[in-house]
């Protein structure tokens, strides 16, 4: 029997077309549970090192040190440094003794804790696990620029909050979050910027779900030289 030249072809087509309805419902399921689906890439989770709670300067010192300075020198946090200020933003300080679960060094509105702090860094995007105290992957590249304007491309971190959209207490939470990385910084001798952006470009960069939404970020790092 005479097999037609073009069979293989047709066929090559036919196992494309089912290739990527297959990844298409893949995507539509990550969507539906709330999650991102993470890119190919060599990105691994993160362990960051136990934060040191014994440096710093005194508080009040850090008070009268706290600004906001939009200006960054484009080179990496240590990771102690880095395990340090997710620490001092969102992290888990102790086990609650009326309510079981985790003490955050943030409070939250009715002790929700569910303000996602997205870490963008020059090689990705990475959400913070308080708990185990690692970064998860989420996004491979640099997307620093497409969160916001020339300043932030350059910073060493930028932390992007992310609610869900029907969360109504979102905004107060992430103002504790962001003054403690403020607080952080100025210790650290550190530069902080926390501003508003375009929430569903941000959004958008960041591959979220529909339910949840950018809404601020902060971008921390070195003094330009």
């Amino acid at each position: 029997m005479h097999t037609p030249a073009h069979f293989p072809i047709r066929r090559s087509a036919v196992l494309l077309a089912l290739i990527f309805l297959a990844l298409g419902a893949q995507l539509a399921a990550c969507r539906a549970q709330g999650t991102r689906p993470v890119p190919a890439g060599e990105l691994k989770a993160i362990q960051l090192p136990k934060p040191e709670i014994t440096v710093g300067m005194p508080l009040m010192q850090a008070l009268a040190q706290r600004k906001t300075t939009r200006a960054f020198l484009d080179k990496p946090l240590p990771l102690q440094t880095l395990s340090n200020l997710l620490w001092a933003a969102f992290g888990v300080n102790r086990p609650r003794d009326v309510k079981p679960g985790l003490g955050r060094t943030a409070p939250s509105a009715m002790n929700s804790q569910d303000i996602e702090l997205d870490v963008v860094l020059a090689d990705g995007v990475y959400v913070y696990e308080a708990e185990q105290n690692l970064l998860r992957p989420v996004l491979a590249g640099d997307i620093r620029a497409k969160i916001s304007t020339a300043p932030a491309a350059h910073a060493a971190v930028t932390i992007v909050y992310v609610a869900a959209v029907n969360d109504g207490s979102a905004q107060v939470d992430v103002g504790f979050i962001g003054q403690n990385v403020y607080l952080f910084a100025a210790s650290e001798g550190l530069n902080a910027w926390f501003y508003a952006f375009h929430g569903p470009d941000a959004a958008a960069a960041l591959n979220l779900p529909a339910e949840k939404h950018a809404l601020y970020a902060q971008s921390v790092g070195y003094p330009p030289k």
